[in-house]
């Protein structure tokens, strides 16, 4: 399984490039799926989201088709099954977790990632971990469902707090010291490359591991 689990997306060219060397391809001939169910459940200004597809095109990823599993009539496996890369965006965690258990996107995530890349952003980075009770830490995720069961896809035994700068590394820091595994605090600049469990850090910016 090929990860690249990210803060806010391909921010800096060496995110861009570690995520062709994971496709294997150039840029100009992978396909992406993006998938924006987390952004549903946000409200607000969306300037961060269209700030995705403006870096991916920035550094020649030009053919990308929006699916989400979680719009009705519309065969999402059959679109998920021809691309490359599968970049699932940010919003509410609680949200995205719940729209792939209803719809049985993270079962199919399972049965088809070998031959693809997942690429995380923020929501979809906390959802690859044993948990997303990180999703709870302040300013807290959107849970308009009331979602209790929080149990991640588990493909990483550590956490991941998205968007973090500096300051924020203590209260992460606070937050691991009642965890059992490793929490890892990434700031935008900052992705994590998991190879099947290989662990490698591609930062440009700041970042910390806590219970390492």
């Amino acid at each position: 399984m090929k990860l690249l689990l990210t803060s806010a997306g391909i921010t800096k060219r060496t995110i861009a490039e570690t995520l062709g060397d994971l496709v294997g391809k150039s840029a100009s001939e992978t396909k992406v799926a993006f998938v924006p169910t987390a952004a549903n459940a946000q409200d607000g200004n969306k300037d961060w989201f269209i700030n995705q597809f403006l870096n991916l095109w920035r550094f020649g990823y030009n053919w990308i088709d929006v699916v989400d599993p979680s719009a009705s009539g519309v065969d999402w496996q059959a679109r998920l099954a021809v691309v490359d890369v599968i970049l699932v965006s940010g919003g509410s965690t609680f949200h995205l977790l719940d729209q792939c258990r209803k719809t049985g996107f993270d079962s199919w995530l399972n049965k088809h990632l070998q031959d693809k890349v997942y690429v995380g952003i923020s929501a979809g980075t906390i959802i690859a971990a044993p948990t997303i009770e990180v999703a709870m830490l302040p300013p807290a995720d959107a849970n308009p469902t009331g979602l209790t069961d929080l149990t991640g896809f588990n493909w990483v035994d550590f956490e991941i707090e998205p968007h973090c700068d500096k300051d924020r590394f203590s209260e992460v820091k606070t937050y691991a010291s009642t965890k059992n595994h490793s929490v890892y605090a990434i700031d935008d600049q900052t992705a994590i490359k998991v190879v099947d469990g290989e662990v490698e850090i591609v930062s440009e910016g700041s970042w910390q591991v806590f219970n390492a």
